[in-house]
């Protein structure tokens, strides 16, 4: 036989269209082009995590190049908050991507829309060989009778019920298969780096009743606020009473049960009004109530400097509202007590403002963080939510 023996690889994958045709060499008998062991695929995805909006680089190669027919990568789905995405029905963040012996993608540009845990899979067909041995066996056939056969073993002489085993040869068989790997990476970038200061409140505001429905008793909020304005305090008002929707002509509805705790502590009692809600969800033509409503205030006092800090601890998720305001005479010269504050540091008090409106008060600046549960619970215990709590004077 010919030592320079090429094979040529043309693998098809179903369902990822026309593979790339590659070429592995090898030469018998020895193979000496082939590891004698299964190469692996290697898997990478950076950054992890992804903190900012932008792409994903892919990148999958295997241990042993030369014994690699193909190498592909795709994106397997993602768990976001409010929803198991699989890898159809949604806009792919990866296409098949091929090829010989390593492969590059890059996603398409990823923002709070697809904050949570994406998985990726790559793939790949490698060669690589075995060493075999053939052996003269005897045994007893079932009327014990001594027989002679030929036993294929990967080295290891013939146990029970062969005996008197004499080695014939020695010799490399060709191997070929698909080895994988796969790479969970998180993606959490802040809200306000995608959208405006309005479109951020009403983005969160949808997302909280999106992701009540699934949390429902699950769901607390925590609040030190001297304002919480609309649409998110029409969403946290909803979470508080709990909710009927998706009716039918027949008045059959789906509900929501109120969130399992809601506190707010804050300087402006006033603000807590419409907010507060004890007791229990009722409704329907008989009428039925359940789902314990469990939201309150305290008046803690002195002045809360910040405007809103919001903690909500979701289904899966984690959120973070804080809303401050710049007053005016901080950074604008217009202002009539604008006390002539030095450039460097009027410019640190905006260039820390990046989302923000402006209003007759002064520079209002919103920060959005989305994270995995978790945070809201210690960030409760750290900021003493229950403390502060009891010794404000408490409504209702």
């Amino acid at each position: 036989m010919n030592r320079g023996v090429w094979l040529l690889t043309v693998l098809v994958f179903t369902g990822w269209g026309v593979a790339q045709n590659c070429t592995v060499r090898y030469t018998p008998p020895d193979y000496p082009e082939l590891p004698a062991y299964q190469p692996q695929v290697y898997l990478s995805v950076t950054p992890n995590p992804l903190v900012s909006p932008g792409t994903l680089a892919v990148q999958a190669q295997t241990s042993f190049p030369n014994a690699t027919a193909w190498v592909q990568v795709r994106w397997e789905g993602a768990q976001l908050a409010t929803r198991d995405v699989p890898d159809q029905g949604y806009v792919s963040l990866l296409n098949p991507h091929q090829g010989c012996f390593s492969t590059v993608a890059t996603t398409r540009r990823l923002d709070y829309r697809d904050n949570g845990f994406h998985s990726f899979l790559a793939e790949a067909y490698v060669y690589w060989k075995e060493r075999y041995t053939d052996w003269s066996c005897h045994y007893r056939d079932s009327d014990g009778d001594v027989q002679n056969t030929v036993v294929t073993t990967t080295g290891q002489v013939p146990g029970h019920p062969y005996h008197d085993c004499r080695r014939l040869r020695v010799y490399w068989r060709v191997q070929g298969g698909v080895v994988r790997a796969s790479q969970r990476v998180s993606a959490y970038t802040t809200w306000e780096q995608s959208l405006s200061y309005d479109q951020a409140l009403q983005a969160f505001a949808n997302r909280l009743i999106d992701d009540h429905k699934r949390a429902v008793g699950s769901m607390q909020v925590y609040a030190y606020a001297k304002e919480i304005n609309e649409p998110v305090r029409g969403a946290l008002q909803q979470i508080a009473q709990g909710y009927f929707y998706d009716c039918d002509w027949l008045g059959i509805c789906r509900r929501a049960d109120p969130a399992g705790e809601i506190k707010i502590l804050t300087d402006v009692p006033s603000i807590l009004y419409g907010l507060l809600y004890t007791g229990r969800l009722c409704g329907g033509f008989v009428r039925v109530c359940f789902g314990q409503q469990n939201s309150r205030g305290a008046d803690i006092g002195p002045k809360v400097e910040i405007r809103t800090f919001l903690m909500v601890k979701g289904w899966r998720h984690d959120y973070i509202l804080l809303d401050r305001l710049i007053p005016r005479k901080y950074y604008d010269p217009s202002a009539p007590e604008y006390p002539g504050v030095p450039e460097d540091e009027r410019q640190q008090v905006l260039q820390g403002c990046r989302v923000y409106k402006d209003t007759g008060e002064g520079r209002r600046c919103l920060a959005l963080v989305e994270t995995p549960t978790g945070i809201t619970s210690t960030l409760k215990t750290l900021l003493m939510i229950d403390p502060m709590f009891q010794r404000g004077r408490q409504y209702p």
